[in-house]
């Protein structure tokens, strides 16, 4: 039918264009058809409760405003206005659902337009009602007004006895509180008696007479009127007017209730029908559609099929298939396509052969070059530590660049071993590397464990560094003591005598990274308090103290710790101006806990200037102690305190000449 591959897919293309705008028209159709039924629902449901609404405003009205001041002086009623935009509001909703209904929502229309001339009617009966209660009025107003004025006149004649008044209020107040009309009979029988005692009384001036009758006329009167409208409105017995308001109202309520449910049955039985119509068209289309894309599909695709299962099977050989060519299926693009693979194939398979044979040779070399270059990168690891390439944001050496640093807060370990040169002196040189490494052996380990990073080794002196905090340093030095300990117990083994290990631990910023030139780089840090940490690990001679650690360690320390330290000085480190304060760091188990309390009353009694009574504690507890050097430290400086004095502005901090 069509000769090149592009029109066959054209072809498909308009075919399932067309199906899919039948489906939007269809959809669209749809989607206005349900819009307008619901619209009308909404619109009649919201007419519905607008109506309700209308009548909580009338009973509102009639149950409040009838018995207020405002709406019989100036017509003022909130519910009155109230009911009248609601019943405004009504007939709009109703005539707007007028205006959305269509074919299949027609019925409807009568419906409405039998509750809109139920609602004039319920409006006209409701402003009947309005106008009669205005009539009547209350208190000082309208007709009871006038009534009221009459009766008061009444009760200020002197010609008329007040109890006979009196008995014409009682009956008329009996009627409007009881609402029952025996107390009408009463007030007019009782008029009667009292016109006829006016009358009969020929004390009294014509003119008198007849201005008093006027007022008994008068009073009589309006009473009669009031009790005629409220006959008319029948607001206190539900009678009259009242009860038609009452009566229509519901049956406006039945009416609308019954078009709701017609409307919602309405709704529910077309949109069933527009359902099942759009869902048989929906499915039904598709289908076509499938069915003509299969048909059309497999004429288009089949020689690509033929020529997939050929390139297939040419791969998974390898490239070394030598069955025949494909076959040639069309004289579109897909057989053009044939024809050139079947070119492209003796290609690939000539070149094949060739390109294995160097791949061979090539696989061959990298491998070699991928074995030296892991062989290297593991020894570079050994020297340059790879946590520093990591703090430096680098994943290997390859990636560190001149320059690259870092600055972070850090806690800084120097430890060496005292004396070590004498102890070299004894050694050969083979022999102090041997012993230097045996002794790294033991104590590496234990920094390792705790997170610190090896930064360098300096002949004997370590190094190192812990970026996870303080805790992780002073951890990592009382297990290294621990193990010292396992050191020497080798040594005596081997008849040699054990070393000591000073350690000192500082907290502080530093700046981690390169320096060097481009052809020769080196790791380092660079930061004061490395130098501090260098100082702290010198004074542990001086105070002959294993470790040694500063205040900012143990202030970063968490709240929750196990750690053991006592105070030993406040000290100015050869070099700098700023004291810092030193603390020694004891095991778990460390006989020195025993008199902590003592010690640091003794410090206390020091640091006070108080050197006499820190130096009798100092004494007792170097007598108790004599294996506490520390103690043996302190107590010469006070004792030369107490021979030459205090040092003139003395403040307790001790200069160290000394590294």
């Amino acid at each position: 039918m069509f000769q090149t591959f592009r029109k066959r897919l054209l072809f498909w293309f308009l075919i399932f264009i067309s199906f899919s705008l039948i489906i939007i028209a269809l959809s669209v159709a749809y989607i206005q058809l349900r819009e307008s039924i619901l619209t009308t629902n909404n619109l009649i449901e919201a007419s519905y409760v607008a109506l309700l609404n209308v009548e909580v405003a009338q009973k509102d009205f009639l149950s409040y405003d009838t018995k207020n001041r405002a709406f019989f002086e100036g017509g003022q009623s909130v519910y009155l206005e109230k009911d009248i935009n609601l019943t405004d509001s009504t007939f709009a909703l109703l005539q707007a659902a007028k205006q959305s209904t269509n074919r299949r929502t027609q019925p409807l229309r009568r419906d409405m337009e039998k509750l809109e001339i139920k609602l004039g009617e319920i409006d006209s009966i409701f402003l009947l009602i309005v106008e009669k209660v205005n009539q009547r009025g209350f208190k000082d107003y309208m007709l009871e007004g006038e009534m009221r004025a009459a009766a008061h006149w009444l009760e200020q004649a002197p010609e008329i006895p007040t109890e006979k008044v009196l008995i014409l209020r009682r009956h008329e107040k009996d009627y409007v509180i009881r609402n029952e009309y025996k107390y009408v009979d009463l007030f007019n029988f009782r008029v009667g008696e009292l016109r006829g005692e006016v009358v009969a009384n020929r004390r009294m001036g014509e003119s008198r007479q007849q201005e008093i009758l006027s007022y008994l006329d008068r009073y009589q009167q309006k009473f009669n009127q009031i009790v005629g409208l409220d006959r008319e409105i029948g607001l206190k017995n539900n009678t009259a007017l009242k009860l038609e308001l009452d009566h229509r109202i519901r049956g406006i309520e039945l009416g609308f209730d019954r078009l709701v449910k017609k409307a919602i049955t309405q709704k529910e039985r077309t949109f069933f029908r527009l359902n099942a119509i759009f869902i048989a068209l929906a499915v039904l289309l598709p289908l076509i559609s499938i069915w003509i894309s299969y048909v059309m599909a497999n004429r288009i695709t089949q020689p690509l099929t033929d020529l997939t299962l050929y390139i297939t099977r040419f791969v998974d050989s390898n490239f070394t298939l030598k069955e025949d060519q494909p076959k040639v299926r069309s004289k579109d693009e897909i057989g053009k396509l044939t024809q050139n693979f079947s070119i492209l194939k003796d290609e690939i398979t000539s070149q094949l052969q060739f390109f294995k044979e160097k791949v061979e040779e090539r696989t061959q070399a990298l491998a070699t070059a991928n074995q030296k270059l892991r062989t290297v990168n593991e020894s570079n690891s050994r020297f340059v530590p790879m946590e520093f390439i990591h703090f430096l944001g680098k994943n290997s050496i390859e990636e560190v660049c001149l320059g690259d640093h870092i600055e972070q807060e850090m806690t800084i370990m120097f430890t060496d071993i005292r004396q070590f040169t004498k102890l070299s002196e004894r050694l050969t040189p083979e022999e102090n590397f041997d012993f230097i490494n045996e002794y790294l052996d033991h104590i590496v380990p234990a920094i390792q464990r705790n997170d610190g990073i090896i930064d360098k080794f300096i002949g004997d002196c370590i190094m190192a560094l812990f970026p996870g905090g303080p805790a992780q340093g002073l951890q990592a030095s009382v297990e290294l003591h621990q193990a010292l300990q396992a050191f020497n117990a080798k040594l005596n083994k081997q008849g040699q005598p054990p070393i000591r290990v000073g350690t000192g631990l500082h907290t502080g910023q530093m700046i981690l990274g390169t320096i060097g030139t481009d052809e020769r780089l080196q790791t380092t840090v660079i930061s004061d308090a490395v130098n501090i940490a260098s100082r702290v690990e010198g004074l542990t001679k001086f105070y002959k103290a294993n470790i040694i650690i500063t205040e900012e360690s143990i202030t970063k320390l968490p709240a929750a710790n196990t750690f053991h330290y006592r105070f030993l000085d406040i000290v100015k480190v050869k070099g700098k101006t700023k004291a810092i304060s030193i603390f020694e760091l004891l095991s778990p188990h460390d006989p020195k806990l025993r008199y902590q309390a003592e010690y640091d009353a003794a410090v206390r009694l020091m640091r006070n200037k108080q050197i006499a009574e820190a130096a009798v504690l100092f004494d007792q507890l170097h007598r108790q102690n004599p294996e506490d050097e520390a103690i043996e430290v302190i107590l010469a400086r006070c004792q030369e305190y107490l021979q030459n004095g205090l040092p003139k502005g003395w403040d307790g901090v001790e200069e160290m000449e000394e590294k």
